[in-house]
């Protein structure tokens, strides 16, 4: 008999991460899709999953745009509501946001099987809400999959016992192989904001840690229009960051664009020659493409890409940004992607679920 699986998802990292898994499992169980609504305007969810052909979700609860604790209160009391009604055989979950630990939560009270995606990540940095959210996420889960070695090592360190820990690859590798063709087939948007064959950097900004303080979004700018002055910068604007701004009433004299689907940001990072993001979902794509980077935070969730190629680390400070900017220019070490498996990461964890919930 097939197993019924429930994916929880809430953000566009996780809508990627969901297709490809969802895809994988299609012909091997019954799927339901829950959508907090954490990410909820179009073009920062829908587009996602119009893109990806992905079902539409079976609840959607649209939980937004609330403080970190009413935020994963809201959510648990829905999912519980959900799974008591739904009884599925697992529950899936994705990353390091508040959906991710209020799916977590709610599948462990009601005793379901939980699979975390992305786990073992760690910077060290307690007072970071992703942190928290990846830690409490790995210690209930019954299986987490890692995306590289160091997240098994921070895994194994911490006393988890080995059975429940698997290095399957990225995910987000398997998506930028699969769809890097078709982006660049499909979108027009290289081509619209720069001429042809014109070198660009292609930055984003959106993490709390540098939009919540106009002090640390302002010293990130001054960079970024260093920058502009010698190379052009495309910055889409993620919501947040485009409040802040208009509510401080920062300078912004760069190319800017609304926030974009999955295609055509995979066309652009094609196409850059550099990326300055705090994305760690943009910061991978970039050393997928062997795109040198500055990675614009305290800690850097991925050290395995300074480790295993030129992406560097730098705070939100226009002078460490642009030092670590100017560094990538010279001749910098070479690319290592295996770090991230080898394309086939939808397939592994599949297989090693149904594995695990046949027995």
């Amino acid at each position: 008999m097939a197993k019924r699986i429930i994916h929880i998802v809430g953000n566009r990292p996780q809508f990627i991460k969901l297709s490809l898994l969802h895809r994988s499992l299609s012909e091997s169980a019954q799927q339901q899709i829950i959508h907090t609504g954490q990410h909820f305007s179009d073009n920062m969810s829908a587009v996602f999953f119009r893109e990806f052909d992905i079902p539409v979700p079976d609840h959607q609860l649209q939980i937004h745009s609330l403080p970190h604790g009413e935020m994963i209160g809201h959510m648990l009391i829905e999912l519980d509501r959900i799974l008591a009604l739904e009884r599925p055989d697992a529950v899936i979950v994705y990353g390091d946001t508040n959906t991710t630990l209020a799916g977590s939560l709610a599948a462990k009270k009601r005793n379901i099987p939980l699979m975390h995606i992305e786990a073992g990540i760690r910077t060290g940095e307690e007072d970071m809400p992703e942190e928290s959210n990846r830690y409490l996420s790995d210690r209930l889960a019954d299986l987490n999959f890692a995306c590289t070695y160091l997240g098994v090592e921070n895994l194994l360190k911490e006393g988890m016992p080995a059975e429940k820990i698997h290095n399957t690859g990225d995910l987000m590798l398997d998506a930028a192989l699969l769809f890097s063709q078709r982006a660049k087939e499909n979108s027009t948007y290289v081509s619209t904001l720069v001429p042809a064959g014109q070198p660009f950097v292609l930055a984003t900004i959106h993490r709390a840690e540098n939009t919540d303080n106009p002090e640390a979004l302002a010293a990130i700018l001054r960079a970024l229009h260093h920058i502009h002055s010698d190379i052009p910068v495309i910055f889409p604007l993620h919501p947040r960051t485009r409040q802040v701004i208009d509510a401080q009433g920062m300078e912004l004299k760069l190319i800017t664009t609304p926030p974009l689907g999955y295609l055509d940001m995979l066309t652009l990072v094609q196409a850059a020659g550099y990326v300055v993001t705090d994305s760690g979902g943009l910061s991978r794509e970039a050393f997928f493409f062997q795109k040198p980077s500055v990675i614009v935070m305290r800690q850097m969730f991925w050290p395995e890409m300074s480790k295993h190629g030129p992406s560097l680390a730098a705070s939100a400070d226009t002078n460490a940004i642009l030092t670590t900017f100017r560094a990538l220019q010279g001749p910098t070490r070479s690319f290592d992607t295996r770090v991230f498996g080898d394309g086939h990461a939808a397939e592994k964890i599949s297989r090693l679920i149904l594995n695990y919930l046949h027995g």
